[in-house]
C-alpha cells in the first residue's frame, strides 16, 4: 500500500491537468452548440412570425381584384415554410461551429482514451475525510477497491468521468441555455419588416419557376407549329 500512497502523493499534476482540459474541451463544445440553438431558435421565431404575417395577408388579398398579389404572398409563405422546415435537417456541409465541436470531441476522446491507457487504474487523488465518499468509495477506486477504498482514493478512470460530469454541470451552471418561448415570437413579430416581405414577395412574383416557363414553352410549341404549317 505504501507505493500507492506514493503514487497519490506525486499525482496532483494528473489531477489538475485533466480537470483543466476538460473543463477547456467540453466549454467550447458547450458554447458553440449555446450560440448555434440561440441563434436557430431566433431564426425559427422570426420565420414562423413571417409566415404567419405572410399567411394573414394572403387571406385579406383573397379576392378576384388582388388575387395576383394574394398568390405572391402564399408563394412567399411557400418558400420560408420550406426554409424553416430546412433549419432542422442536418446541412449537408457541416458549417464552422459543427467542425469545431467534432474536432474538440475527437480531442477529448484522444486524450482521455490515452490516458486510461497509460495510468488506468494509477491513484490520482485523495479525500480526507474517507467518509465523503461513502457510500461511493469502492466505484471511484476502481478497479483497485479493495486495496485503496480503506484510504480513500481515487483511481484515473472513475476521477476522468467525475471531473467531465462536474465541468459540464458548472458549464450549464454559468452559461445557462437561452430560453426559447413564446417571448421570443412574438419580439419577432413585433420586429417584421413588413415592407421587406412586400419587397420580397414582388420579386418572388416575378420570377417564374423553370418548370413553369418550360410547361408554357411546352404548351405553345404545338400552337406554333399549327401556324407555321397552315
Amino acid at each position: 500500500m505504501a507505493s500507492g500512497v506514493n503514487s497519490v502523493l506525486l499525482g496532483p499534476w494528473v489531477t489538475v491537468f485533466s480537470l483543466a482540459a476538460l473543463l477547456i474541451i467540453n466549454g467550447v463544445v458547450w458554447l458553440v452548440r449555446r450560440h448555434k440553438n440561440a441563434t436557430t431558435g431566433a431564426r425559427r421565431a422570426r420565420l414562423n412570425a413571417e409566415i404567419g404575417y405572410l399567411r394573414r395577408e394572403s387571406a385579406k388579398l383573397n379576392a378576384p381584384a388582388t388575387y395576383a398579389k394574394c398568390a405572391k404572398f402564399q408563394r412567399l409563405a411557400n418558400a420560408k415554410e420550406k426554409e424553416l422546415a430546412e433549419l432542422s435537417a442536418a446541412p449537408a456541409v457541416p458549417g464552422l461551429g459543427d467542425r469545431l465541436v467534432l474536432l474538440a470531441n475527437a480531442i477529448k476522446l484522444l486524450v482521455v482514451g490515452a490516458a486510461s491507457l497509460w495510468l488506468w487504474d494509477a491513484p490520482v487523488a485523495q479525500v480526507v475525510p474517507r467518509s465523503l465518499l461513502s457510500p461511493l468509495g469502492s466505484l471511484l477506486a476502481f478497479p483497485r477497491s479493495g486495496e485503496l477504498a480503506p484510504f480513500g482514493v481515487i483511481t484515473l478512470t472513475p476521477w476522468l468521468f467525475v471531473a467531465d460530469s462536474a465541468t459540464k454541470a458548472l458549464l450549464r451552471a454559468v452559461f445557462p441555455p437561452e430560453p426559447v418561448s413564446a417571448g421570443g415570437l412574438a419580439a419577432a413579430a413585433a420586429a417584421l419588416d413588413v415592407e421587406r416581405l412586400t419587397r420580397e414577395a414582388d420579386a418572388a412574383g416575378r420570377i417564374r419557376p423553370q418548370s413553369q416557363q418550360a410547361a408554357a414553352a411546352a404548351a405553345a410549341a404545338p400552337g406554333t407549329a399549327a401556324a407555321s404549317h397552315g
